[in-house]
């Protein structure tokens, strides 16, 4: 079952990836001095938080959907599920059609504490005052939800799609580890890149992938839903 919907979760974590302000930081912290124990724990702080939030929030939808199937009948649960990706999708459309997409340099804040433990507090931080916004995080969440996996299988899916998440910083991380001092350049071109063409991607995507989750949600009226579950 997993194998039916594993490649657009990572596509969509792909996309979700594409985060600047993560970015921003971690070239950062890669040009502070001796950045390698703090940058490791950054990312981790990321991931762990991402791979908490979604776990949590599978698991709480999954227990309204059980208890609901349970007091009113199975009939209701996929109408639930569907009902959430209306919403999503609804979301995704309207954001993306209002997306500013204007190459404008937002300033992020440097933290003024390098220790590693402050900086894994950091990504945990980080990570979790932006997941109101982490609209593809939430597509897949929802894909998960219907798929109704076991507890393992979950964590696993979920694992996934959060190394694919943070994997941009894992590859920063790595061209400071090959190239040390002289790496300054290059991160910095890759920070101005992603925020560059980070918010027109996901203009495009957003639109696109609102409009196929409606459209999904129209076509299981029909009996006929096309997106694998």
């Amino acid at each position: 079952m997993v194998n039916t919907f594993i490649a657009p979760l990572v596509a969509l974590a792909a996309l979700d990836s594409l985060n600047p302000t993560a970015t921003a930081i971690q070239v950062y912290l890669l040009s502070t001095p001796k950045p390698i124990v703090r940058s490791v724990l950054f990312i981790l702080g990321v991931f762990l938080a991402y791979w908490t939030a979604g776990l949590l929030i599978v698991l709480g939808f999954g227990k309204v959907i059980t208890t609901l199937m349970s007091s009113a009948g199975s009939f209701l649960s996929n109408p639930i599920i569907y009902v959430l990706q209306f919403i999503i999708g609804a979301v995704m459309l309207a954001v993306g059609w209002t997306l500013n997409t204007a190459n404008e340099q937002k300033a992020v804040k440097h933290p003024k504490n390098l220790k590693p433990t402050y900086t894994f507090l950091l990504g945990l931080g980080v990570t979790i005052w932006e997941f109101p916004t982490a609209l593809p995080y939430l597509a897949a969440l929802e894909r998960v939800i219907q798929a109704r996996l076991d507890l393992l299988s979950i964590m696993s899916v979920l694992g996934l799609y959060n190394v694919v998440f943070v994997f941009p910083l894992v590859i920063l991380l790595g061209i400071y580890i090959v190239f040390q001092e002289s790496a300054t350049g290059q991160l910095n071109g890759i920070n101005r890149s992603i925020n560059k063409f980070a918010p027109k991607i996901l203009r495009v995507v957003l639109i696109c992938l609102g409009a196929v989750l409606i459209f999904d949600c129209i076509a299981y009226l029909f009996c006929h839903p096309f997106l694998p579950s």
